[in-house]
């Protein structure tokens, strides 16, 4: 992870893909052309949260704490919330 303070260009984009595809915890993948940004917020936080070299197990603690107390889903596990960190991980390991 970069230790520069210097904000990435993150493609919003890529988030939502990697969102999208590993990290849907209410079920909207098949709108997802009309709520697209739907989850953006999460994402973008989740994505500042491990560029600023916070702790893997915080970040999934944030997104399993959206899905359990935001959204509504008490039995969402965190395998998804693992998964999205990591793939965030690796996007912004290129950047």
């Amino acid at each position: 992870m970069p230790i520069s303070n210097a904000k990435p260009k993150i493609k919003l984009s890529k988030l939502r893909d990697i969102g999208w595809e590993f990290w849907d915890p209410i079920g909207l993948k098949d709108d997802r052309q009309d709520i697209e940004d739907e989850y953006d917020t999460y994402l973008l936080r989740a994505a500042g949260m491990i560029w600023h070299n916070a702790p893997k197990e915080k970040v999934i603690g944030y997104l399993v704490d959206i899905e359990q107390n935001y959204m509504g889903m008490p039995d969402c596990g965190s395998e998804a919330a693992v998964l999205v960190v990591t793939k965030i991980r690796d996007y912004l390991k290129t950047l």
